[in-house]
């Protein structure tokens, strides 16, 4: 599963925007901290038993 970024564009500059709660952020470097912190709980892979 991936989280791709909102891109929103104005007289301020470039902002990311995440898809799941709709904060922004300045730099995607902070967008990424954000997602790896708030939503990992997305990503988490189930142990399987075979």
């Amino acid at each position: 599963m991936r989280l791709k970024a909102i891109k929103i564009t104005n007289r301020y500059g470039t902002f990311f925007m995440c898809p799941r709660c709709g904060k922004l952020f300045k730099y995607s470097k902070d967008y990424t901290k954000h997602v790896n912190k708030a939503h990992k709980h997305l990503f988490k892979k189930e142990n399987k038993e075979e």
